[in-house]
């Protein structure tokens, strides 16, 4: 303690047991001090925040416990001050370091404390509303779109011809995926609209808690792994991350194959439902749209704040995104399980949902009742004019004969339904009958069966007589 001029302490990895003494926080000169890897016990003295000089503190290594003083380092990089504070500890509680820049484990691993200040559960939250907010601004624009084609507002070609395509039946069905139970949102069934809710919950819960495990907490033990170790032979720590620039890239095109798909699906669903005008339909493939999006989204930002935690290696991001591509499958699964379960009532569904967006004037029918339809632009910038009464008129006899054919279909389908019932009870009939000629041809064939019995035993009875009569001949 009476060193005062002393500027470096380095006692590192010499077996020193006991505590640390109190004298060395009145070496106010001191600005390097290690005393890791030794058998140290007890509390950092309170005398060490005096220490105005000190560049690096190196304590890590030992049992010490309890909550260290705030320092005022002049350290310029991450391994400035290193303490054990990180989790798994020694102790239940591990030690508190609130000015260290990097913390270490019982396992000799080691990482910086500014990564605890990512809360990755908290931009979760931001970028689940971020998504939310851009998806209600392209519905927005969606409906601004059609009101200037509505009005006859002068667009360029090039940019009505990107943002509109043609609209061919079925295409809402075979955007949201017609192997998917998200398929259910475009009907009515109030059990198909919960099944499909259930397995956006649980995909949900799913990826929070990936994000949870994601986020570095010095004082609990979670799925986050360590990249630092700090030997005992160097005075820096280094990251033994071995993931490359080329293992993020193969990330991004695994990613891409198997979720821009959908995410592109998505954002086209909820672009188009403001053609339906203020309608279920347009209620409709909206949550659709947005469901898809949204759970899509979530899977690529979990995939990459997942990575970020555990993957030190190429090989280990590759089969982490391979796992969590599996949990964004949960809903095409589920449709399997019931095409299995009950084939039938997903049959019923899938037929409601071809009637009301697979059919082929569907366009018509929505002009009809005074929604806005897409139209093909001129190729020399010129706009139509509103509908004339000809032009509407046709479009309600379009839709007319529409609603008749769908009718007229149904009586159809009423009718093969009766006749098949009629058939399945003429082929029981026949079946009975069948079934008692053949018992009456059982009776006659054993009545027959009897019958030759008795001729034999009566053919055996003559047989013995005539070798009986025979033998008094021979004996005569």
């Amino acid at each position: 303690a009476n060193l005062t001029s002393l500027e470096t302490l380095h006692l590192r990895d010499n077996d020193l047991k006991g505590s640390i003494p109190d004298g060395i926080g009145k070496l106010l000169n001191l600005s390097s001090l290690r005393l890791s890897y030794n058998a140290l016990t007890g509390t950092v003295p309170d005398g060490f925040s005096s220490l105005s000089k000190l560049e690096i503190l190196h304590i890590h290594g030992n049992r010490l416990r309890g909550t260290l003083p705030i320092l005022a380092l002049n350290g310029n990089n991450e391994s400035s001050f290193i303490a054990d504070c990180g989790s798994p500890s020694d102790f239940e509680t591990p030690l508190e370091c609130p000015s260290c820049t990097m913390c270490c484990n019982t396992l000799q691993e080691c990482d910086v404390t500014e990564e605890e200040n990512i809360r990755y559960e908290l931009r979760g939250l931001y970028f689940m509303a971020g998504i939310l907010g851009s998806l209600f601004v392209v519905v927005i624009a969606s409906l601004y779109y059609r009101r200037v084609m509505k009005l006859g507002v002068r667009t360029s070609h090039a940019i009505r011809r990107f943002l509109k395509r043609e609209v061919t039946p079925g295409d809402e069905h075979d955007a949201i995926g017609r192997e998917s139970v998200y398929s259910f949102f475009l009907s009515s069934s109030v059990t198909g609209w919960i099944l499909a809710i259930l397995a956006l919950v649980a995909q949900g819960f799913c990826f929070s808690f990936f994000i949870g495990g994601s986020t570095l907490e010095l004082d609990s033990d979670k799925d986050w792994i360590y990249k630092f170790v700090c030997p005992r032979d160097t005075d820096d720590c280094r990251n033994t991350s071995d993931v490359e620039l080329t293992g993020w890239i193969y990330f991004a095109i695994i990613i891409a194959v198997h979720l821009l798909y959908d995410l592109l699906n998505g954002l086209k669903l909820v672009w188009r439902s403001a053609r339906y005008g203020l309608s279920r339909k347009s209620f409709q493939v909206f949550i659709g749209g947005l469901s898809l999006f949204f759970i899509t989204a979530i899977a690529v930002f979990t995939s990459v704040v997942y990575n970020v935690a555990i993957s030190r290696s190429n090989l280990e991001l590759i089969y982490n995104t391979v796992i969590l591509l599996f949990v964004n499958d949960i809903d095409e699964k589920l449709y399997e399980t019931l095409a299995v379960i009950n084939p039938r009532w997903l049959g019923d569904i899938t037929e409601e949902i071809n009637t009301v967006f697979c059919t082929p004037t569907q366009d018509y029918a929505d002009e009809a009742e005074g929604n806005v339809v897409e139209v093909d632009p001129d190729p020399k910038f010129e706009v139509n004019p509103d509908p004339t009464v000809e032009t509407v008129e046709r479009g309600r006899e379009t839709n007319e004969e529409i609603i008749n054919l769908i009718q007229d279909i149904q009586r159809e389908r009423e009718e093969l339904k009766k006749e098949r019932a009629l058939k399945d009870k003429e082929i029981g009939f026949l079946k009975k009958e069948i079934i008692s000629i053949r018992e009456e041809m059982m009776s006659e064939r054993a009545k027959k069966d009897e019958e030759i019995e008795s001729m034999k035993k009566i053919m055996l009875a003559i047989r013995d007589q005539l070798m009986s009569q025979r033998g008094n001949e021979q004996v005569w």
